[in-house]
């Protein structure tokens, strides 16, 4: 699998370039997240490892430009960080992503996750495939794919759902503010399970 890994620590880019390389994905690297679109555009990666604490353009910036650029919108994002994904970055940003892991990465970690979106996306185009050939529409047979990958992303939405109400659980009894974020994370997760089933049911 050709990977774009695009983090502003040269030393952690090189380690986990040599980590993907012993696994055998080929892997170059972007540094500074002003020029990562760019670099996407030249290297069209099968899959982007994208840290999210950058300066001076952040990860998040990063993802946007990606999700928005119809060039390079269908390509599956692993967001790299060293923190718990908040309730409002969940809402905001999760149903963008393919995946989330946490640093600091174990080799069999890392290839364990992208061994896990690989299965995920070759799942997803088979759906996509088997709808196609049953007699769908592309719009409709995109409609099966994705909801693929949004129910893998989901999962792991929920999972954090659970970590983000354990870690919080003193604080938000006091704070509002965290109550509606986790309420609005779980109302968004239950939304997009209901919209995955409906369309699931339809799906060959």
């Amino acid at each position: 699998m050709q990977i774009l890994l695009i983090d502003d620590n040269e030393k952690l880019c090189l380690l986990y370039q040599n980590l993907l390389s012993r696994g055998g994905h080929e892997t170059r690297i972007e540094t500074k997240g002003e020029h990562a679109l760019e670099a996407i555009r030249t290297a069209r990666p099968d899959l982007i490892l994208l840290d999210i604490m950058m300066e001076p353009v952040s990860g998040w910036e990063v993802l946007e430009q990606i999700r928005s650029n119809p060039d390079v919108a269908d390509i599956p994002v692993i967001i790299l960080t060293g923190k718990v994904l908040t309730a409002l970055e969940a809402v905001k940003y999760g149903l963008k992503i393919e995946g989330f892991v946490m640093k600091p990465l174990e080799r069999t970690m890392l290839l364990k996750v992208i061994d896990d979106i690989s299965d995920v996306l070759s799942e997803s185009m088979d759906r996509y495939t088997r709808a196609i050939s049953a007699g769908m529409p592309p719009e409709r047979a995109a409609e099966c794919r994705d909801a693929v990958k949004k129910s893998n992303i989901l999962q792991f939405l929920r999972e954090n759902l659970a970590k983000q109400e354990e870690l919080l659980r003193e604080e938000a009894e006091n704070n509002e503010e965290i109550l509606h974020s986790l309420d609005e994370m779980r109302e968004m997760i239950a939304a997009e399970y209901q919209k995955i089933h409906k369309i699931m049911e339809k799906c060959p």
